[in-house]
């Protein structure tokens, strides 16, 4: 597969299986060794890494919409600089839904080999989500209350 190729792929699984919710080919596009390496989170080998993330979203934010702003590819390597909206009108784990939306940026590093997603990099800012729905207040100020410090 051509480094173009690569690219329509990772699109597809955007368009498709994030913002349409339709996971039927994802046994076809991501390899049964499919490994995902985002920070503090345990998700499983093989395809239904991107089930369950896919769900997480879609379940939590109904209208969970990411917005590819940018894409490159070397190789097997596809990157893509990313918008992300949606609305908690779901349950995210024990949080029951506020009805606040959300809109974050970030990238993303894909690696495709033989027409399959082997590994993918991924830079959900989950902390500012959960700060814009009212989850999570940010840290508020300097050390011991002061401003600069005195």
């Amino acid at each position: 597969m051509s480094t173009q190729d690569n690219m329509d792929l990772v699109r597809m699984i955007t368009e498709k299986g994030l913002n349409q919710g339709d996971l039927s080919f994802i046994d076809d596009v991501f390899s049964p060794y499919y490994v995902v390496h985002v920070r503090d989170l345990e998700l499983p080998t093989g395809p239904g890494a991107f089930a369950k993330a896919a769900g997480f979203w879609r379940e939590s934010f109904p209208d969970f919409h990411c917005t590819i702003e940018h894409m490159i590819g070397d190789g097997e390597y596809v990157a893509h600089r990313f918008s992300t909206t949606g609305t908690h009108t779901g349950p995210l784990g024990p949080m029951p839904p506020t009805g606040k939306r959300f809109s974050v940026s970030g990238v993303d590093m894909h690696r495709v080999v033989g027409g399959k997603v082997v590994e993918s990099w991924i830079s959900d800012d989950f902390p500012r989500i959960l700060m814009e729905i009212g989850a999570l207040r940010p840290a508020g100020g300097p050390p011991n209350g002061r401003p600069n410090g005195h």
